[in-house]
């Protein structure tokens, strides 16, 4: 028997969430908070060869399909327009999107007192339990929060 090479094709309509990261950055000079997105990843749902998509705890199991360098691609998202189903009149680039942050997401995973750097969804206590990994996520953003307030000097 002769091994057949197979090759998995993506199917792009079927993508619709992307995984993002970025770090946080406190300027002091300009006592400024930003976000500075450093990769994106496509993520898609895992079908199994019967055409079910695999389900792990009633969840889709999902893949990220590649990592890009954000920085790198920044001038191709910026030619490229998105869609905007809430206004149909203005354009809007992929660049603009990201940049300006208009999309919503959810804490995955933080390098803030995690000095093993795993996701939140395998921290002990956390694990399996939906409702708190969303508060742990809550969490971290108050703790940026509460960071950028803390420098302000009066």
């Amino acid at each position: 028997m002769v091994p057949k090479k197979m090759r998995n094709e993506v199917n792009w309509d079927s993508i619709y969430r992307f995984k993002v990261k970025e770090e946080v950055i406190f300027d002091k000079e300009s006592s400024r908070l930003f976000w500075r997105i450093l990769g994106i990843a496509p993520v898609k749902d895992i079908t199994l060869s019967t055409g079910e998509k695999l389900m792990v705890e009633g969840v889709p199991a999902t893949k990220e399909c590649f990592w890009i360098y954000y920085p790198d691609f920044r001038p191709i998202f910026a030619k490229s327009d998105v869609y905007n189903g809430k206004n149909y009149g203005a354009r809007a680039s992929w660049e603009e999107l990201f940049e300006s942050r208009m999309f919503s997401g959810r804490i995955v995973q933080s390098s803030m007192d995690n000095p093993r750097n795993l996701p939140i969804s395998v921290i002990p206590g956390l694990k399996g339990n939906s409702m708190l990994q969303l508060y742990e996520g809550e969490t971290i953003k108050e703790k940026i929060f509460n960071y950028e307030q803390d420098q302000w000097s009066y």
